[in-house]
């Protein structure tokens, strides 16, 4: 089935950012969905990215502790600003794999501060790793490859071809 999007605002079987209504203050903090999770952009280096969050009550599971999938979407964000500050602005960088390592409960109404560090970046590969940590004890650690595409618009392949 042919898609509903133009060719000329796909890309690589993706959807373009302005196709799905992220505004340019997006493109410099952590969109709309890390905004809604309460994720704050607090620092953003070649070097370092450290993303902020207080998770309320409704970031817990059923135990009272802080979900996972919290915990690890605040990773996955914290990896993608680290590897996209290292690259061309625009440049498409996509999560290919994401490894996260609970290491003890993050409890809801305190703050939590993820800092990550693009590891790698290559001209097709970049890797990346991050820790949260919540009253100083780091409560979870990721690291994570990401698809390094071209930018739209510009020339494949050494050739331009």
């Amino acid at each position: 089935m042919p898609s509903p999007v133009p060719a000329a605002r796909r890309f690589d079987g993706a959807l373009a950012r302005h196709d799905v209504g992220v505004t340019d203050d997006d493109r410099t903090s952590p969109g709309p969905f890390s905004r809604m999770l309460g994720f704050h952009l607090a620092e953003r280096s070649p070097d370092r990215v450290v993303i902020e969050a207080t998770p309320g009550p409704e970031h817990a599971n059923g135990g009272g502790i802080v979900h996972g999938g919290y915990l690890a979407a605040l990773l996955d964000t914290t990896t993608g600003w680290a590897v996209h500050s290292t690259l061309e602005p625009g440049q498409p960088a996509p999560h290919m794999h994401l490894s996260v390592q609970y290491v003890r409960a993050g409890v809801p109404g305190r703050p939590m501060v993820c800092t990550g560090r693009c590891v790698r970046a290559g001209r097709r590969v970049a890797a990346a790793e991050a820790e949260i940590v919540q009253d100083g004890r780091v409560v979870a650690r990721a690291v994570t490859s990401h698809a390094v595409l071209d930018l739209p618009g510009a020339p494949s392949g050494p050739s331009g071809a």
